[in-house]
This record gives structure tokens, sequence and C-alpha cells, in this order.
């Protein structure tokens, strides 16, 4: 059986549906699409029933066009409230030749959980960054290596854990099960960085609807991470502001004829404004005047997040996300900025959207996931396949049979499961 994906990205502005099949380095999309969100508020859900629904409205398209039943989803949260560790764990090779199995580096990486949090987190992914032998150290899985014992670096993610059981409750609500979790902006940084960028230093700026997640990254893991209250809401208000009309037409304007290049369309009249004595007519110049404005304002407003983590050196920095598809933003923002600054558009067939960048990076996720664990569930469960279940250990996923009898578990004895410390 192939291993096909389903992936889950809720978000603020858009809720937003991916299968696919990583092959090699390259993922064949079957299915993808997003919808406008309406249950959702600055990373908070504020209406399960919305969301359930919505997930419900993508799955069932999902599946009638694939002809399969999609079980389980991988699922991108919000970054908001999202914290971040290094951590390592260690612990000693049980196999009598000292050959490191899979088992031995989901323990390595479990341990490196033990670390004091706050009462109200909860961990939701545990990354590895790197492995230490007893002789060496290397940066792939160190799976049939031999070593007496094993020290796993790791990036550990938390997030507020009413945040995230209102996540997993919506999903598990509209019928599915969940494979696996993490954060937008990680699963970004999957897809839009290669991994020398990952390691030498790299700012990633996601532009969503009404905020921006900006998070840097280094040595493999994710240092810095804020949210900045500005994103492509900003760019339709100033144009509704400048022009004096109603919002929805500023969105149809934006996108459009929105554009960061002030040498176009200076004849073409886009707009006119009417009152009793007077008539202003607006052009797609005018318009890349006031998006011009509104870029700047959001860049200074980003630079000041940026600034935190000012060491003198200048980062591959890239834009992403679906506030960050007008034309030629990058230049407004390189020059606000002070470093070269580009957008990412993904070029696969079939997610050639800056808003699936998510999406993308979190298949990846999942096929280094597979890379520990010696395989994952398919998303899609075909008619004479068997049904599977995950055992969860707080963000690695490992795979059993399932009982008919164990279908049926609540979602509190689900949550205890997901978030057991047995370390077995």
């Amino acid at each position: 059986m192939k291993d096909i994906y389903a992936v889950l990205d809720i978000g603020s502005a858009t809720v937003k549906l991916l299968v696919g099949e990583v092959v090699s380095a390259n993922i064949n999309i079957l299915f993808s699409k997003k919808i406008t969100s309406h249950g959702i508020k600055k990373g908070k859900i504020e209406s399960t029933p919305t969301v359930v629904s919505e997930i419900r409205q993508l799955v069932d398209e999902a599946s009638k066009a694939l002809g399969a039943t999609i079980s389980q989803v991988a699922l991108c949260i919000p970054s908001f409230y999202a914290r971040i560790y290094q951590s390592d764990g260690i612990t000693k090779v049980n196999s009598p030749a000292d050959q490191i199995t899979s088992d031995d580096v989901v323990r390595a990486l479990k341990l490196s959980q033990r670390f004091e949090k706050d009462s109200d987190e909860e961990v939701i992914s545990v990354i590895p960054i790197g492995y230490h032998l007893d002789t060496k150290s290397v940066l792939e899985v160190p799976i049939g290596q031999k070593s007496a014992s094993l020290k796993a670096d790791s990036l550990v993610i938390t997030t507020k854990k009413k945040l995230l059981y209102s996540y997993i409750g919506a999903v598990e609500r509209a019928g599915l099960k969940v494979l696996e979790i993490t954060i937008d902006a990680y699963a970004c940084a999957k897809e839009a960085f290669d991994a020398v960028y990952l390691q030498e230093g790299a700012i990633l700026i996601d532009i969503g609807y009404k905020s921006s997640t900006i998070s840097f990254f280094e040595g493999g893991y994710l240092k810095y991470i804020a949210q900045a209250s500005v994103g492509g809401y900003d760019l339709t208000k100033k144009i509704a502001t400048e022009w004096q009309i109603s919002m929805d037409k500023a969105e149809i304007y934006k996108v459009k004829y929105g554009t960061c290049n002030q040498n176009i369309g200076d004849e073409d009249i886009i707009h006119t404004t009417k009152d009793q004595k007077n008539e202003a007519h607006y052009t797609q110049k005018d318009l890349s005047n006031v998006l011009n404005d509104a870029v700047k304002e959001i860049m200074n407003v980003i630079k000041t997040k940026i600034d935190v983590i000012d060491d003198g050196r200048t980062y591959e920095t890239v834009i992403v996300g679906g506030g960050g598809e007008l034309p030629e933003i990058d230049r407004v923002a390189s020059q606000v900025l002070g470093c070269a600054v580009r957008t990412y558009r993904p070029d696969t067939i079939g997610a050639r959207d800056m808003s699936y960048v998510s999406c993308l990076g979190m298949m990846y996720y999942l096929n280094d996931r597979a890379k520990i664990l010696g395989g994952m569930d398919s998303s899609l469960v075909l008619p004479d396949i068997s049904s599977t279940m995950s055992v969860r250990f707080k963000g690695l996923t490992k795979t059993k049979p399932i009982h008919d009898s164990e279908k049926k578990k609540s979602l509190t004895h689900f949550i205890e499961k997901f978030f057991s410390e047995d370390d077995e």
C-alpha cells in the first residue's frame, strides 16, 4: 500500500486540506482545496460546530474525489501561544549487540521532554536535531548503527493545553484521528528552506489575514517565534480607507489589480468615486501607491519583531502565507527590513499557492517521522486494508492493530492516551 497522507491546516483565514504521497524528494498531490474559515480567531476556536462542519466539508469532498475514505489527518495548528525549547534525552541502547533501533530513538526523544513546563503547557512536537553516539555525532537517524548509548538533541514545541485539546476535539468530532501535530511555523520552514539555511540561519515571515508569524531558525532549531498583529487585512483596509469604498470592493481590487509595482497601469482607470460636486478617478498605479504604503507599514511592525534577534548578521529571509501573494511585496519588504527578502511560492503541481506551504511542509515532516518509526499509517483506508490505530508518544507515532472494541474510545480517554507519561 502506498503511504498517502492527508494534511489539515486550520487557520484564522482559511481551512486547507491537502492529500498527497511523498515519493523520494517529491510530493504527488492527489487533492488540495481551501475554504474560508469562520470559527477561528487569533488561533483560538470560537465556534467548534463551525470548524467541525468546515473540516467535514473538505474531507467529504476529498474522499468523494479520491474514491477512498480519509480516516486520519496530520494537523497544522496556528503558532499562537507556541513555546519552544532546546532539550536532550539520553538512553541506554537495549539491543544485545548495541545496535540502535527505532525504539531506542523514540525513547531518547521522549526523555528529552522531561523538563519543567508551565502547568497549562502541553508538548505537541518533539523534533530530533542531532544524535550523539559513543564515538561520533550524526544528523541523520542512526538506526542500525552501533553504540552503547544514544543521546538525542531535540526541539520541543508546546502550546496551551486548552487550545490544543480544542483542535483535537474538533478533528475527532469530524470523524477523524490525528496522525501528527505541529505548528504552522515549523511546517512552513520544512517546505520553504533547504536544510543548509536552517543550519546557518533563516527568518520566515508568514503573513496571514490579520496577523503574521515571524520565526527564526538556526542550527536546525526554531529559536525564536513572535506574532505581529498585521496581515493581508491591513492591505485591504488601507485601500478601503484611502478610496472611501467598502472592504468587499477593496478586497476585489487588491486581488484583481493589486501589485507593489509602481510603474504599471498609470492610465488604466479601475475605480471612480462620485459625489454631488466631484468625480475622482483611480488607476492601477494609484492602487500600487496605496499598497506600497500599506506594505511599508506592515513591514515596519514586523521589523520590530525581527530586531529582537539582531546580532549584526544578515539571514535568508522569506515571505510565505496567503497574505504575501501581492506581487513585488518582497521588494518593498527588502527596503524596509534592510536585507534581501524573497517570497516563496511552491512549484508543486496541484499546490502552487503560498497558502499551501505549511501543508506541503507537513508532508515532509511526516516523511521524516517515517524514517524514525519505520513507517506510518496511511490517511486513506482502502476496502481491503485492515484498520489500524496510532499509539502516540507526544508527537511520535507508531502503529499497531486496532480491535473493534477500541474504536469507541471517548475523547477524554484519547487525550489521556495521547499525553501519557509512560515511557516504556
